[in-house]
């Protein structure tokens, strides 16, 4: 999740000036979902005396090339920009893309096409913003999704290895490789559960 908030803060200052406000970025998983990225338009988050908008990747699009994951980003951003500055891009129950969002991330760094269903939701990364950005993306290679087992309890299923957090919170996923990953409650990387139980020994 840095990962995700220093790509945020390095595309506000390039694409933006630094004009948006730090919404609150998370991640969802829903195998269904099509889309690998949404803009919640209101303040739906608050901390204390703040609120914030949410922009939500779906856990579909980590499984997507570093690239992908910051157009989808950028796009949301736009989107992001629009509200603060009271430009409706949604229309048709929000579920529609409209000419002002187009022009918006026209001047982004985004090319836009049109789709019937979504309007001006297809969005590629300009030859210039892709140079701008492919150096900032290195720290996106590490977040990616790994399959997780419910209520597998101690038994080992077939071809997998389980990661478990190594400071002790019970966090544990199941990974058919060799996986890079860090615990999302304590921020230690993860490590396999027989190397724990060794360092533990020692």
């Amino acid at each position: 999740m840095d990962a995700l908030n220093d790509l945020f803060d390095n595309l506000n200052e390039r694409f933006f000036e630094n004009t948006l406000s730090k919404p609150v970025i998370t991640i969802q998983s829903d195998r269904k979902a099509t889309a690998l990225s949404r803009f919640t338009p209101w303040e739906s988050w608050q901390s204390g005396e703040e609120n914030a908008t949410e922009i939500n990747l779906s856990a579909n699009a980590l499984d997507s090339e570093p690239l992908d994951k910051a157009t989808a980003l950028l796009r949301e951003m736009c989107c992001l920009y629009a509200y603060q500055n009271g430009i409706k891009v949604f229309t048709r129950g929000g579920t529609y893309l409209n000419k002002r969002f187009k022009d918006i991330a026209e001047m982004r760094g985004l090319t836009v096409e049109q789709s019937k269903k979504n309007g001006y939701a297809e969005t590629k990364l300009t030859a210039e913003a892709r140079k701008i950005i492919e150096p900032l993306v290195s720290g996106l290679q590490r977040l990616k999704r790994v399959e997780s087992i419910k209520d597998s309890g101690d038994k080992k299923p077939s071809n997998l290895t389980k990661w478990v957090c190594p400071a002790g919170c019970k966090q544990a996923v199941w990974a058919k490789k060799e996986v890079n990953i860090d615990c999302g409650v304590c921020k230690k990387q993860m490590v396999k559960a027989q190397q724990e139980k060794k360092d533990f020994e020692s």
